[in-house]
């Protein structure tokens, strides 16, 4: 009997020992977590520095850090629940310590993250120390420091998320940044346009960010205009499931993924890192290929076109040519050129023939009903991408690719005195109303086959990729991601007159209307 309460005893000692070392070595990120106690004792040892003096980094990069909370935003992986990453430390640009204060909060980082616990750590050398709040996000994030429109920017990312290295990505890098678009001047939260360089200065420094492609090209839209954050999203990836239908598969779009965006110690929200679509994205040979871009509603005609030519203009109109380095020559808008007389111009069956001998049928039709399943009505005319391959015997094939698709899945243009900057509202109506533009009315009058095969297109689509319930749970999906993460609830208070409605909603009601509207119309046409 003595022998087992002896055995027990010491059992429960070792266990309470094994508890005291494990207690003392909990780590989050690398770092340690100690009791306040021990922070209150770090201090006591040691003089203020000053939260200038000290820098929280992550596998060694400085941390991103907003000036007016005063906290460092580092991201981690909430779908994982493991804490992932290196964080370290800086004293006087020399390396320094760094120890979390114990918080119950570290045994729930999803509940952390959703409720956007404020965490705090000590950085301390042999003389000094400095507190540092710490944020966790469930996004990505990107801190931008640097003069708009100047050199020597530096971008930092950071990425737990949608990594392809399968961990922790952080990276710092030379850049420049703009404004991007025409749009986006008009609103306070603006979208930028982003290029990398190498540390020497020189151009085309390519990086995988988010997941996407490596690029030294990047873009971040604001998406002020839309309340739900998930318009462009949706758009741009139905768009590309439709590209990987055709025949061609020529036909990808940009992609796009969400960040928080911090701009010299300024939290900016929630943002959407896209990739161009360009000359890489479309798998374009940019020496003999073009892209021509319709930007705004003003429609070329003969006089402008020739204008063009004997300018040696890359704009006619609302069009323009993406450059990409490109010296002009004579007949560089003959393509499009060609294009608009015998499509927008068409009078005849014989117009038809030229316009079917230059632009992909298959890709026509496609663009159509998808501007139709979004109701994309800024992408008839606007917003459209030319790809334009130019074949060896000179003749060439014009592809359709949107760009820009925050006018959608509902959201129409505002009318009236009272409307405002936005000029954006949900409007029902659009769930049953069809969408169609100049080239594809004129296609549809010498075509006789068209409405049959949008149909069969359509109904392939129906049966596989385009049903009701994906999209409507890929929508709420989305939006958990943007609450859950906090940053749906950051931007909204960053930016209050934006309208944010944190659900999907609006969205899941326009796909149940939309789509079997569209069956009836369609199997009448």
């Amino acid at each position: 009997m003595k022998k087992s309460i002896l055995c027990i005893s010491f059992l429960l000692i070792c266990l309470f020992v094994l508890y005291r070392i494990t207690a003392q070595n909990v780590q989050v990120m690398g770092a340690d977590v100690v009791s306040r106690q021990e922070i209150e004792r770090l201090q006591a040892e040691r003089n203020p520095l000053g939260k200038d003096h000290v820098k929280l980094k992550i596998n060694g990069i400085d941390a991103a850090y907003e000036e007016e909370e005063a906290r460092y935003y580092i991201p981690e992986n909430i779908e994982s629940s493991r804490w992932t990453g290196s964080v370290g430390a800086s004293a006087d640009e020399a390396s320094a310590s760094v120890v979390w204060a114990e918080d119950d909060a570290f045994k729930n980082m999803g509940q952390a993250v959703r409720e956007e616990h404020v965490f705090c750590c000590l950085i301390y050398n042999d003389t000094g120390y400095e507190q540092a709040d710490v944020l966790f996000t469930g996004l990505p994030v990107m801190q931008i420091d640097g003069e708009m429109g100047a050199a020597g920017t530096r971008v930092r990312v950071f990425d737990p998320v949608k990594s392809l290295r399968g961990d922790y990505q952080a990276e710092d890098c030379n850049a420049y940044y703009n404004i991007r678009g025409n749009a986006s001047k008009r609103f306070e939260k603006i979208g930028y346009r982003l290029e990398f360089f190498h540390e020497d200065g020189s151009p085309g420094k390519d990086l995988s960010l988010l997941g996407m492609r490596s690029d030294n090209d990047w873009q971040l839209k604001a998406m002020y205009s839309d309340r739900s954050k998930l318009r462009d999203k949706l758009s741009i990836d139905l768009w590309n499931q439709i590209a990987a239908q055709t025949e061609s598969r020529a036909d990808d779009g940009c992609h796009m993924e969400y960040l928080e965006l911090i701009v010299n110690g300024e939290y900016r929200g929630l943002y959407g890192l896209v990739e161009p679509t360009d000359y890489k994205s479309l798998n374009l040979d940019k020496t003999k290929d073009l892209i021509y871009k319709t930007r705004i509603d003003i429609l070329p005609n003969d006089k402008l076109f020739e204008q063009s030519e004997a300018e040696q203009s890359f704009s006619c109109g609302g069009i323009s040519i993406r450059q990409s380095d490109k010296a002009f020559y004579p007949g560089i808008w003959e393509p499009f050129r060609t294009f608009w007389d015998h499509g927008y111009e068409m009078g005849s069956k014989e117009d038809l023939e030229v316009l079917y001998s230059c632009i992909d049928r298959q890709n026509f039709i496609a663009y159509n009903l998808y501007y139709n399943a979004i109701s994309g009505v800024d992408n008839r005319f606007k917003n459209i991408i030319y790809s334009t391959v130019v074949h060896a015997n000179g003749t060439y094939t014009i592809r359709r690719i949107p760009w820009d698709q925050n006018y959608s899945w509902g959201d129409d243009y505002e009318e009236g005195e009272y409307k405002d900057d936005k000029n954006i509202r949900y409007n029902p109506g659009l769930y049953e109303r069809w969408l169609e533009e100049e080239v594809f009315q004129n296609m549809q009058k010498y075509d006789a086959k068209l409405a049959a095969d949008m149909k069969s297109i359509w109904n392939r689509w129906r049966k596989s990729f385009l049903k009701e319930e994906d999209w409507k749970t890929y929508a709420r999906e989305l939006m958990d991601a943007l609450v859950d993460s906090g940053a749906f609830a950051r931007d909204t208070r960053r930016w209050p007159d934006s309208g944010n409605i944190p659900d999907s909603k609006e969205i899941e009601a326009f796909i149940d209307a939309r789509f079997v509207w569209l069956d009836a119309y369609l199997e009448r046409m």
